[in-house]
């Protein structure tokens, strides 16, 4: 491996989990544009699409199963640095999975936790084989807030949250603490792509041809936002030029009532942000275990906030230490949407 992907010349090696995915994807493709620098993407799939537009860009992809070490331990062999990140919601989706949860009698909320913490585990416990080679912030993990920690024992089953943090920083600080010595914790705010999920949620459009957003948070609660594809690996690249033990969101802040303005600036339409409960959210998301999961995720967004009040450090403080840091505002991120469809226009 060490021929083909270029680190006999010098280079460091950047092995990237997920790199066909939109946060990995981000990540590979930053790196690459650093001529110091080789890239190994992961993935299930090599024959995929998103697969071979990464090889032809000059990434060295590699098949690894986050379920199984062995492949992840051979896909780490002389990385400098590793990007980790898990998908929740991969296995929340998908059927043979619901299936399962169904057959062991637990939701798939949970199951999905299940999922996620023991992939965490397994890329934390094939890195820690590579602890000795990676840089001294080499190991970036894609994490969020534990949220039942933040809340003091009030949200215990936002699962998406506690999937991470009970591996990215706990499992890892407690199993590999020489793993731990090199690893920058790198949350990520709301996509700003995820009113694709929840399109009735974000833009509800009434019948007199407004639009209203619904979500079981204070409007005015300063909310991190982030366009995942395009902004990922600016920010994950100026964060490995930083010491390591340090903790960081990725994301402008904004209340989903600026949220809302902005997007009228950029369409034009008229919409309003309206506060609802729990239940009302609940019970307007198709999938029942979806609203559970992301109304609880609103209404820990209120209070402790989204970040779970910690102390994070954003890119301007990344650039107040005198590194590159381009993020594009919510703003021009919104902007660089095609909104024909919300709004009911031709395209």
């Amino acid at each position: 491996m060490a021929s083909a992907s270029g680190i006999d010349n010098g280079t460091k090696l950047v092995v990237v989990v997920g790199a066909t995915g939109n946060q990995g994807g981000s990540v590979a493709r930053r790196f690459l544009q650093d001529p110091r620098y080789a890239v190994r993407g992961l993935t299930r799939d090599q024959s995929s699409v998103a697969a071979q537009e990464l090889a032809m860009l000059g990434v060295e992809t590699v098949r690894a199963d986050l379920d199984d070490v062995e492949s992840l331990k051979a896909a780490f062999a002389g990385a400098n640095i590793i990007f980790s990140v898990t998908n929740y919601w991969e296995p929340f989706f998908r059927p043979d999975c619901r299936a399962k949860a169904q057959e062991l009698g637990v939701s798939c909320r949970k199951y999905a936790y299940d999922v996620e913490y023991q992939q965490g585990k397994n890329i934390a416990d094939a890195a820690a084989t590579v602890a000795d080679s990676l840089n001294d912030n080499g190991f970036l993990v894609s994490t969020l807030s534990h949220a039942a920690k933040c809340s003091n024992g009030k949200f215990n089953d936002l699962y998406h949250y506690d999937a991470k943090a009970d591996v990215f920083p706990d499992y890892v600080a407690s199993a590999h603490p020489a793993l731990a010595a090199k690893m920058s914790c790198i949350h990520t705010g709301f996509f700003t792509t995820s009113h694709r999920i929840l399109p009735q949620s974000y833009f509800k459009k009434l019948d007199d041809g407004t639009f209203e957003m619904r979500f079981p948070c204070d409007p005015d609660k300063p909310i991190p936002h982030l366009d995942v594809n395009a902004d990922t690996g600016s920010f994950v690249y100026a964060v490995h030029q930083m010491p390591p033990g340090k903790h960081y969101m990725a994301g402008e802040y904004l209340s989903w009532a600026e949220f809302a303005q902005t997007w009228a600036r950029v369409t034009g339409a008229v919409v309003r942000y309206k506060e609802v409960s729990f239940d009302d959210m609940v019970n307007e998301v198709a999938d029942r275990d979806l609203g559970v999961e992301v109304a609880l995720m609103f209404r820990y967004s209120s209070d402790p906030g989204y970040d779970g009040g910690m102390d994070l450090l954003k890119a301007e403080d990344l650039r107040e230490a005198g590194i590159d840091c381009p993020m594009l505002t919510v703003e021009e991120s919104l902007a660089r949407m095609d909104w024909a469809a919300t709004l009911g226009k031709s395209s």
